[in-house]
């Protein structure tokens, strides 16, 4: 079954080392079984704060 995983990161600091993820991006703990469980997640992680996400597949589990 496949799962999936919500990738984040913060736009002002890409690419800045000292920035939010080490100007890069982190992924959140955990494989989702449904876009729609990681969708939920990544919405309530980001929601007060100034990233972005998106989901991606983690492939089969």
């Amino acid at each position: 079954m496949e799962k999936f995983r919500v990738v984040v990161w913060c736009e002002s600091c890409r690419g800045d080392d000292e920035g939010c993820f080490g100007g890069g991006n982190e992924v959140i703990d955990g494989a989702f079984e449904s876009f729609e469980d990681a969708e939920r997640a990544g919405a309530h992680y980001c929601s007060d704060l100034p990233y972005q996400y998106r989901i991606v597949h983690a492939g089969p589990v």
